[in-house]
C-alpha cells in the first residue's frame, strides 16, 4: 500500500494541510501538541473511522472552527497497481459523518459501515492490524520488554493478529460445548415415543366403537324426526281451532264492554242536555249588564294618554337640570386640563431634543471601554500566569543541573543550561513590564469608565423623564378635544330637551277618576267573559242532542252482532281437554327428538375430538422423531468440533514456533545495520523475551543501556510490521514512526536512518514524526507543524529527495 496525497480540513488543531507523499525517508517535526501526530492519524480515521481516533467523534473536529464548516479527509493511496481514493467527513453543525471509497473513478463504497468492510477486505487487516503494521509508537516500544513475560507474549500475540487463531479456537470449543448441552437437554424428551404410540392405537380403537354407536344414533334420530312430524300436523290444526274460539271469545267480550260505555255515556248526554237548558236565561241577564263596556273602555285609555304626558313631562324637566349640571362641571375639567398641559410644555421644553442621540453615544462610548477593559485584564492574567509558568521552569532547571536530561528529546541540557537561564530571565524581565504596563492601563481605564457610566446615567434619565413627558402631554391633549367634543354633545342634548319639553306642555290629570273608571272597567270584562263561556256552553247543545240520537242506534247494532258471534263459537268443536292431550304428545316426542339429537351430538363431537387427538399425538411423533434426528446430528458435530478445536490449537502451536524465528532474522539484519555491526544477532525464547548476541553470548535485553535497549525494540517492531503486510499480501508499502529516536545519540541516529533507507526496498514510503530537529538534513522530504497563535497550526513542506 502506498500513500499518494492526503488532503485536511478543521480537523483537530490542522485548518488546511494539502501534502503530496513520494517514495521517500519523510520527517514530520514540530514541538510537543502542535498537531505532528494528528497528520497520522488523519489517514487511519480516513480508513476506519471514529474507532481508529484517540478520542469521541464530537472531539474529531475542531473548536476552532465555526459551527456551520464540516471537517474532512480525504487519502489517494494504491494497492497492487490499483488506485484508491477515501473521503470522509462531519457534515455541519451536527457533526452527521459521511464517508465515500472510489477505485479510480468508480464509487465501490458509500457509508460508514459498508466502507468499514470494504477497507478491511481490501487491505486484509482490520483498523487494530493496520495500526500495528503501519504504525510503531515510542510507548509501545517500551512495552515490548517492560512488560511481565506472560503479558508479553499476549501483548505480541495481538500485534502479530495470534489472537485471532485463539478466538477462533475458543469459538469452535463453546460451539462443541453449546452442542454437547443441547444434545443433553433434548435428549430426555424421546423418551415419551413409546408412550405416545400406546396413546395412539388405544384411540384408534376407540374410535372405531365410537363410529359403530353414532351411526346407531343417526337412525333412531330419523325415526324421532317422523314421529314428530306425525304429532305436529293434529297439534297445529287444535291450535288453529283454539285461535278462532279465542277470538270469537275475545270480541263477544269487547262487545259487551261497548254495550256497557254507551249506556253509561247516554245518561252523562242526557244529565248535559238538561243542564244547558237551565244556563239559557243567565246568559240573556249578562247581555243586558256589559252594555256600558265600550264606553267606559273608551274613557280609561283617555286617562291613560293623559298619565302618559304627565310622566314624560317630569322625566324632561330631570333630564334637563342633569344636563346643566354636567356641562358646568366639563367646563371647569377643560379648564384644569389646559393648565396642566403649559405646565409639561416648558417642562418639555427644557430637555434637550437630541437627548436620545446624546445617549446612545455616551452608551457606545462606555461599552467600548469595558471590552477595553476586559481584553486588558485577560492579557494580565495570561502574562500573570506565563510569569508564573516561567518560574517553575526556572526552578525545575535549576534543580536538573546540567548533567540531566531534557524530559522531552532525553539529551542532555550540557553547555545550554547557562544560556536557557539567561534567555529565560529576559523573558521574566519583559513579562513583568508588560505586566506593570497593562496594570496602569487597567487603572486609566477603571476612572475613565466610572465618568462615563455617570454621565449615561444622567443623560438616561433625562431621556426618560422626556419620554414620560411626551405620553403625558398627548394624554392631556387627547382628553381635552373629548371634553370639547362632550361639551357639545351636551349643549345639543340640553337643546334637545327644551324643545320637547315646550311641545309637551303643561298637564292636567285627575288620579281619583282614572281608579273609578278601571274598575268599572275590569267588573264589566269579567261578566263578559262569563258570558262568552255560557255562549259556548251552549253551542253544545245541538251536538249533544245528535250525539243522544247516534249512542242509540249503535246500541242496537252491537245488540245484533253479539247474538251472531254467540251463534257462529258455538258452532266450533274444541275443547281445552283435547288441546291439553295433543299438546303433550307433541312435546313428549319433541323432548325424545331432542334428546337422541344431544346425544348424537355429543357423539359426533367426542369423535371429532378423538380424531384431532389422534392427529396430534401422530405429529408429536413426528415431532420426536426429527428431535431424534437432530439430537445425532448435534453428537456428530460435537464430535467434529471437538476434532476441529485440537486442529486449530496444533495449528497456533505450530504458527507460533514459526513466527519466532522469522521475527528474529528480521530483527537480526537491522539491528546490524543500526549498529554498523557492533550487535549481529537477536534471539526470541520461547517466552518472547528479547536477547542480544555480545561476544559469542545472548543476553538479556535488560543487561544493556536505554539506547540499545530501544534500538532493539524497534527492530523487533520493524520485523513485527515487516511480518504482518507480508501476510496481508502488501509486498510494498508505508510505515509510520512515531517518536522512536528516544534517547539514541547522533552517530546511532544517522545508522538509524541508514538502515531505514535500505528498508525502501520493502518501505518505500518511510515517515518519521519527531520533535528532534537535527534530523532536518538527514531526511528526503521535510514536513514542520508551526502554531499560527490563534489556536491552529500550519504545515510547511521543505525539500524533496
Amino acid at each position: 500500500m502506498q500513500l499518494h496525497s492526503l488532503k485536511i480540513r478543521n480537523y483537530r488543531v490542522l485548518r488546511k494541510v494539502d501534502l503530496e507523499f513520494g517514495d521517500a525517508v519523510i520527517g514530520i517535526i514540530g514541538n510537543n501538541g502542535v498537531g505532528k501526530s494528528s497528520i497520522v492519524e488523519a489517514i487511519s480515521w480516513a480508513l476506519y473511522g471514529h474507532q481508529a481516533a484517540r478520542s469521541a467523534r464530537d472531539e474529531i473536529k475542531s473548536s476552532y472552527a465555526a459551527a456551520s464548516d464540516n471537517c474532512e479527509v480525504t487519502l489517494d493511496f494504491s494497492i497492487k497497481g490499483e488506485s484508491y481514493r477515501v473521503t470522509r467527513s462531519l457534515i455541519g453543525k451536527r457533526e452527521r459523518p459521511e464517508v465515500q471509497l472510489f477505485r479510480g473513478e468508480a464509487s465501490e463504497s458509500v457509508g460508514v459501515t459498508e466502507t468499514r468492510r470494504y477497507v478491511g477486505e481490501l487491505l486484509g487487516l482490520d483498523w487494530r492490524g493496520f495500526l500495528t503494521s503501519f504504525l510503531a509508537r515510542q510507548q509501545e516500544l517500551n512495552a515490548l520488554s517492560d512488560l511481565p513475560p506472560a503479558r508479553r507474549r499476549d501483548h505480541l500475540a495481538g500485534m502479530l493478529g495470534i489472537e485471532r487463531l485463539d478466538r477462533v479456537v475458543a469459538r469452535v470449543k463453546e460451539e462443541a460445548r453449546l452442542d454437547r448441552e443441547k444434545a443433553e437437554l433434548l435428549a430426555p424428551r424421546l423418551l415419551d415415543c413409546d408412550r405416545i404410540s400406546a396413546r395412539i392405537a388405544e384411540l384408534s380403537l376407540e374410535r372405531s366403537n365410537l363410529t359403530r354407536t353414532v351411526a346407531e344414533l343417526d337412525a333412531e334420530r330419523s325415526q324421532s324426526e317422523k314421529a314428530l312430524r306425525q304429532t305436529t300436523i293434529q297439534y297445529t290444526k287444535l291450535q288453529e281451532t283454539r285461535s278462532v274460539w279465542s277470538q270469537l271469545t275475545a270480541q263477544m267480550a269487547a262487545m259487551e264492554t261497548s254495550h256497557r260505555q254507551l249506556r253509561q255515556r247516554l245518561v252523562q248526554l242526557r244529565a248535559e242536555a238538561d243542564r244547558l237548558s237551565g244556563q239559557a236565561g243567565e246568559a240573556d241577564s249578562l247581555k243586558g249588564r256589559i252594555t256600558e263596556l265600550p264606553v267606559l273602555k273608551r274613557c280609561l285609555d283617555d286617562l291613560r294618554a293623559t298619565r302618559g304626558q304627565l310622566d314624560l313631562h317630569q322625566q324632561l324637566t330631570t333630564q334637563l337640570s342633569e344636563l346643566v349640571t354636567e356641562r358646568k362641571d366639563l367646563r371647569q375639567s377643560l379648564t384644569m386640563i389646559r393648565i396642566e398641559s403649559g405646565s409639561l410644555k416648558k417642562e418639555l421644553d427644557g430637555v434637550p431634543s437630541d437627548i436620545e442621540g446624546q445617549s446612545d453615544r455616551v452608551g457606545q462610548k462606555l461599552e467600548e471601554a469595558r471590552e477595553e477593559y476586559s481584553r486588558c485584564r485577560g492579557q494580565g492574567v495570561a502574562v500573570t500566569e506565563q510569569i508564573s509558568k516561567l518560574r517553575m521552569q526556572m526552578e525545575q532547571i535549576a534543580n536538573l543541573g546540567p548533567d540531566s536530561t531534557c524530559d522531552r528529546c532525553l539529551r542532555p541540557l550540557g553547555d545550554d543550561l547557562p544560556s536557557i537561564r539567561k534567555h529565560l530571565n529576559e523573558e521574566m524581565g519583559r513579562l513583568a513590564q508588560q505586566d506593570n504596563e497593562a496594570s496602569q492601563q487597567l487603572n486609566t481605564l477603571k476612572a475613565e469608565g466610572a465618568l462615563l457610566k455617570e454621565e449615561s446615567t444622567r443623560l438616561q434619565a433625562s431621556e426618560t423623564r422626556q419620554r414620560e413627558l411626551q405620553i403625558k402631554q398627548e394624554s392631556l391633549a387627547k382628553n381635552d378635544s373629548e371634553l370639547v367634543r362632550r361639551e357639545e354633545e351636551i349643549s345639543q342634548r340640553l337643546a334637545d330637551v327644551t324643545s320637547r319639553l315646550d311641545k309637551v306642555g303643561p298637564v292636567e290629570y285627575d288620579p281619583e277618576q282614572f281608579s273609578r273608571v278601571e274598575k268599572q272597567v275590569s267588573s264589566l270584562e269579567d261578566d263578559e267573559k262569563s258570558l262568552n263561556q255560557l255562549l259556548g256552553a251552549l253551542a253544545r247543545k245541538p251536538a249533544v242532542e245528535k250525539e243522544i240520537g247516534d249512542i242509540k242506534a249503535s246500541i242496537v247494532r252491537l245488540d245484533h252482532e253479539l247474538a251472531d258471534s254467540k251463534e257462529e263459537r258455538e258452532s266450533l268443536d274444541f275443547s281445552d281437554k283435547r288441546f291439553e292431550e295433543s299438546r303433550s304428545k307433541f312435546e313428549e316426542a319433541q323432548a325424545k327428538l331432542e334428546k337422541v339429537r344431544g346425544e348424537f351430538v355429543a357423539g359426533s363431537t367426542k369423535l371429532e375430538v378423538m380424531a384431532k387427538e389422534l392427529e396430534s399425538q401422530g405429529e408429536r411423533l413426528d415431532d420426536l422423531n426429527k428431535i431424534r434426528e437432530q439430537v445425532d446430528q448435534l453428537r456428530d458435530d460435537q464430535y467434529y468440533e471437538q476434532k476441529l478445536g485440537s486442529l486449530f490449537g496444533e495449528f497456533r502451536e505450530y504458527l507460533v514456533s514459526r513466527i519466532r524465528p522469522t521475527l528474529a532474522d528480521f530483527s537480526s539484519r537491522l539491528i546490524s545495520e543500526m549498529t554498523d555491526g557492533r550487535y549481529s544477532m537477536v534471539e526470541l525464547d520461547d517466552k518472547y523475551n528479547l536477547r542480544l548476541l555480545d561476544a559469542s553470548q545472548f543476553y538479556g535485553i535488560d543487561r544493556f543501556s536505554g539506547g540499545e535497549k530501544d534500538l532493539a525494540n524497534l527492530c523487533l517492531r520493524l520485523a513485527i510490521s515487516l511480518a504482518l503486510t507480508e501476510s496481508a499480501g502488501l509486498d510494498r508499502s508505508f510505515i509510520i514512526l512515531d517518536e522512536v529516536f528516544g534517547s539514541q545519540d547522533s552517530n546511532r541516529k544517522e545508522l538509524i536512518l541508514s538502515a531505514l533507507c535500505n528498508l525502501k526496498q520493502r518501505f518505500p514510503q518511510i515517515i518519521l514524526i519527531t520533535h528532534i530537529e537535527d534530523i532536518r538534513d538527514q531526511v528526503e522530504t521535510l514536513i514542520e507543524v508551526v502554531p499560527d497563535g490563534d489556536g491552529w497550526s500550519r504545515v510547511e513542506v521543505h525539500g524533496h529527495g
